[in-house]
């Protein structure tokens, strides 16, 4: 059985068939695959947020919320009004208020209230991740990184091992399903292990389709073809900034970053993972699909 190193020398190294088949790999998965890696950047989006304080409305309704504000939430050193502080609410009436004033002071109670004229929804107005909850977006995202590195510990080897092909598909369906289902929930927590497993995934996806370009094309032009992968990658951040400035709400955001893995699942299901069995019992499908290069290279095997 003539090597596939060898086939590649004879039919070319990068012809026509490799360049199309090296753009359209790189594109379609190095490109939406970067939505899952930085998505979380665009939808944990800080926003001006105050403690709720309307538990002044119910003794005095018709106050104004300047005033709301001016008698229920204290000011920090640079004169705004604190973001996780209030004043602690009692028993009065809005002119015994006004009157004495508030001085005593606590964390906020009953949640906060954001402004949302720019952002219509993010995960930060939506899980309350402020104040002693602030960090817990960048755990989620630190979580998500060592997804990746589960997951290449574990599909590099599998690619070796039963083929890249079959090792892309469950990535991709894992990615899909567990990506769709994140933009569902409504704890943070769940969330966070679901970006757990799109990560663990995105590594199944990233290391074989990097490996699966590399076998297509001769020794000499793998590095071209690795250059055009980590492109596209970069092309992909740019247009997931110009998405998430569309796009103003997380889980939309989380939705059409996730949607488009579904329809490259069905694309690649009839990819030929080259270059993993070089046995004699190589399947007669797989040689076939080695043999349709030379209707592109004008060469024969």
């Amino acid at each position: 059985m003539t090597d596939f190193g060898e086939i590649l020398k004879n039919v070319g190294e990068f012809g026509r068939f490799q360049k199309l088949f090296v753009f359209i790999l790189c594109f379609l998965h190095f490109f939406f695959n970067a939505f899952h890696m930085f998505g979380q950047l665009f939808m944990a989006i800080s926003v001006p947020h105050r403690c709720n304080t309307s538990w002044i409305l119910e003794n005095s309704p018709n106050i104004t919320e300047e005033d709301q504000l001016n008698l229920t939430i204290p000011r920090n050193e640079h004169g705004s009004y604190e973001q996780c502080v209030m004043y602690t609410p009692v028993d009065w009436d809005l002119e015994s208020i006004q009157r004495y004033g508030l001085n005593d002071s606590e964390d906020c109670r009953n949640g906060w209230v954001y402004d949302t004229s720019q952002q219509k929804s993010t995960l930060v107005t939506e899980f309350n991740l402020v104040c002693h909850r602030k960090e817990e977006a960048d755990i989620s995202q630190a979580i998500y990184m060592a997804g990746l590195l589960i997951g290449a510990i574990i599909f590099g080897p599998l690619g070796d091992r039963i083929g890249r092909r079959p090792v892309i598909l469950i990535s991709m369906l894992l990615m899909f399903s567990f990506g769709m289902g994140a933009a569902f929930v409504t704890d943070f927590y769940v969330y966070t292990a679901l970006r757990c497993v799109v990560g663990i995934a995105m590594s199944g996806v990233l290391i074989n389709n990097l490996v699966l370009v590399a076998e297509w094309v001769g020794s000499s032009h793998r590095a071209c073809a690795t250059i055009i992968g980590h492109v596209c990658f970069a092309v992909g951040q740019m247009g997931l900034a110009g998405l998430a400035y569309g796009i103003r709400s997380w889980r939309l955001l989380q939705i059409v970053s996730s949607a488009p893995t579904g329809l490259l699942f069905f694309y690649i299901w009839d990819l030929a993972s080259a270059g993993v069995d070089r046995s004699p019992e190589r399947s007669k499908s797989e040689l076939n699909q080695y043999k349709n290069i030379d209707s592109w290279h004008g060469a024969t095997i």
